[in-house]
Parts: structure tokens; C-alpha cells; sequence
């Protein structure tokens, strides 16, 4: 899918560009733009009470197969600056970037009562300090990449569960992770450039959970919400998501423009 628009856009930047062997090293600036994803396991919610005991089978028996993990993709948009230095064709330097972005986690569960039961996580801000390491042929510079990410994540809870008794843990803010990628760097000329870049980033696991007891809603405690979430006295039960990790890839477009020497 994006092989095709990547090729036509090398071809016609070798085809205009005049340079054979360009001087990269210094300072500059940028913007890239692209999406990130995750095409990959999404995860689930999962329910667990407090004091151990087994509640498997009063969750089968409300929610049945009835859990769902969802990966809503988005869009990621960032200013970059950054310096590389050369020695010989070896390229190397380090890029800080930040983006604003729109990706977002769900994780689910739905009961036969009926009610809802979503555990949502997502980052609006992403910023990635890289190390960055190519080799040059003429004016294309492969290279690789890696370092530290750190994304403004928020945690959240949505449904209609009337067993639903608040949550706890870390509800979000500025989290740490790492970044790896490869990528392409083509010059036009000697200040400006084009280019194409492939990461995975993780942003670390969670330990975000939502409580939940029958409480209230079950004075008889014979019920259907104490059979499987238990008693207040109990603790209750616990949910979060299977999928510990936020990671997602990203595919980025860039341009830069180096500032004069």
C-alpha cells in the first residue's frame, strides 16, 4: 500500500535533484506526518476478584463470548529539529520530534444484563528522542533508528454497569517507552530533504483497573452482579485489560530543511 507512492516519490527526486554527493551534517528543522496502528492482538477486558475467589464461570454465564479489543488507528502530525554529522558515507546524529496525535485503545466487554464495559487508553501527545544511524550513496541515506518515547496518555473507564464502583491506579499523564525504526532520507539539494519512516513505539504497561461489586443493586446478595463480581465486604472485582503493553506502530512521512553553516 505504501510501496507504490514511495517509489513514484524516490523516482522523481532522484530525477530532479542535481547533487552527487551532498554535505548533510549540521542542524535542522522539520515536519513529518503520518498514522499510527497496531494491526496486531488489541487484547480484552478481564474480570478478577479481589479475594481469589474462582468467578469464571458466573462471567461466561453473563458475558459469554462477548469481549472485544479494538485499535482505533489515527493521525500523527509533529515538528522535528535535530543535528547529523559524517564521517565518510556513515551518517549519524539524533532527532527530537513532537506530535500531536489522535490513537486510542479499546478494550471491552458486553453482559447479557444489558450493560457496557469499556477500559480506554489514549495518547495525544507523542514525543521520541532518536538516535539515528545511515549510510550514505549519493544523495539516498538508509538508515536505522532508536530511543525514547514519551507520550501523554490518558486512562478511562466508560459503561452503564450499575455494579461499577470506581477505579484507581494510573489514571495517565507523561509516560516513558521506546521508540525502533528504520528509514530512507533522499536530498533534493543540499538543504532540503524528503523522506519515509517506519517505527514501533511502546509506551509501557498500565495498572489502570475499574472496580466493581454488587452492592446496592443486589440486596439479597443471591444475584446475578454478586454472583460474579462478589460483595463490597468481599473486595469485589476488579477489571483491566489483557493487553498490558500501549504499543502501536507508525508509518511517517518527513521533510527537512537543514539551516546554513
Amino acid at each position: 500500500m505504501f510501496l507504490r507512492p514511495l517509489a513514484a516519490f524516490s523516482v522523481a527526486v532522484l530525477m530532479t535533484s542535481t547533487a552527487s554527493a551532498l554535505d548533510w551534517a549540521g542542524v535542522h528543522i522539520g515536519l513529518n506526518a503520518g498514522a499510527g496502528f497496531n494491526p496486531g492482538d488489541t487484547g480484552e477486558l478481564e474480570f478478577r476478584r479481589v479475594d481469589g475467589t474462582d468467578n469464571s464461570a458466573a462471567i461466561n454465564n453473563a458475558f459469554g463470548n462477548n469481549f472485544n479489543g479494538n485499535f482505533d488507528a489515527g493521525s500523527i502530525v509533529a515538528a522535528q529539529v535535530g543535528a547529523e554529522f559524517a564521517q565518510g558515507r556513515l551518517i549519524y546524529g539524533v532527532v527530537l520530534d513532537i506530535a500531536k496525535t489522535d490513537i486510542s485503545q479499546d478494550q471491552s466487554a458486553f453482559s447479557s444484563t444489558p450493560a457496557t464495559y469499556v477500559e480506554r487508553r489514549s495518547v495525544d501527545t507523542l514525543a521520541t528522542l532518536k538516535g539515528k544511524l545511515g549510510w550514505r550513496h549519493n544523495n539516498i541515506t538508509p538508515y536505522i533508528t532508536a530511543g525514547l518515547a514519551y507520550g501523554d496518555v490518558d486512562y478511562s473507564w466508560q459503561g452503564n454497569s450499575g455494579a461499577f464502583r470506581g477505579d484507581n491506579g494510573d489514571d495517565g499523564g507523561w509516560t516513558a517507552g521506546y521508540v525502533i525504526g528504520i528509514g530512507v532520507d533522499i536530498a533534493y539539494n543540499e538543504q532540503m530533504r524528503f523522506g519515509v519512516e517506519y517505527s514501533l513505539v511502546n509506551l509501557g504497561d498500565e495498572d489502570f483497573q475499574t472496580r466493581f461489586d454488587g452492592g446496592p443493586n443486589d440486596p439479597t446478595m443471591m444475584g446475578g452482579a454478586t454472583m460474579a463480581f462478589g460483595s463490597p465486604a468481599s473486595g469485589g472485582t476488579v477489571a483491566e485489560g489483557s493487553d498490558d503493553d500501549f504499543d502501536f506502530q507508525t508509518i511517517r512521512f518527513t521533510w527537512a530543511y537543514q539551516l546554513k553553516k
